[in-house]
């Protein structure tokens, strides 16, 4: 596959791509040199007509910490560290769950200080969702998607409910603002975890993960439709309202 095809696939459905640095390991000699060209493929994908954000969650307002959206650092991976740095004015303005993004078919509001919900209309994720996107991963981090919170939230789970947090933030323009962020919290009253595990297991059982290899990189992205994957946990939770939980608490 070829990066064209990478940009045709996601010019009008977008991609959440999530990162495990154990997926770059073929395209470079050391991390420097990886983290620089998988920069570079996200840029050239943008600047050909793809669209991909990639998370760089900072739980800002979670921790009570002011969110700068310039300044304040991811919280995840080494990788989205790396590529904030080199794109900080690509950051949208959620304070817990922001992303990069890479691409012109996003919408400009994501980068104005508001009020927001993470996981709710008018978010990023719903967006993604609405546009019949993708959600992916490098690096086998399929286990690891965060948006599927907003899957739980569409489908009315009862041990997850809305909070909501204050704090500031500060703008790519500088501009510091008050503003309200909503996030949809797992009910920790209730002893559980969550794991993604089996879901993982169940959507390649089903092949419904789709592998896309980009040739000239030997970069490999696994990558399932983001309504595939909503109508998919659906029928399981009507099975078993508790499939999202780890095995150990599910029995």
């Amino acid at each position: 596959m070829t990066m064209s095809t990478i940009v045709k696939k996601t010019k009008y459905n977008p991609l959440i791509l999530h990162i495990n640095p154990i997926g770059l390991l073929r395209i470079g000699d050391n991390n420097e040199s990886r983290f620089e060209k998988f920069n570079t493929i996200l840029n050239n994908i943008q600047n050909a007509g793809g669209n991909i954000a990639i998370p760089t969650f900072s739980y800002s307002y979670a921790q009570n910490k002011l969110y700068d959206m310039i300044n304040t650092p991811s919280n995840l991976d080494e990788v989205g560290e790396y590529l904030r740095k080199k794109n900080v004015k690509k950051r949208t303005i959620d304070p817990n769950f922001s992303y990069l993004l890479f691409g012109n078919n996003f919408s400009n509001r994501h980068f104005d200080i508001t009020n927001c919900s993470s996981f709710g209309n008018d978010s990023l994720i719903d967006d993604v969702f609405l546009k019949d996107g993708y959600l992916g991963a490098v690096g086998g981090a399929l286990e690891y998607l965060t948006e599927i919170h907003f899957i739980e939230k569409k489908l009315e789970v009862d041990y997850r409910f809305d909070k909501k947090f204050k704090g500031v933030t500060i703008s790519n323009s500088g501009k510091r603002k008050q503003t309200t962020t909503t996030f949809f919290c797992r009910d920790l009253n209730l002893n559980y975890t969550v794991s993604l595990v089996q879901l993982k297991q169940d959507l390649i059982k089903e092949k419904l993960i789709e592998k896309w290899i980009i040739d000239d990189f030997n970069l490999k992205i696994e990558v399932v439709k983001f309504k595939v994957i909503y109508d998919f946990i659906k029928e399981k939770i009507i099975d078993n309202p508790k499939y999202l939980w780890s095995r150990t608490n599910n029995e």
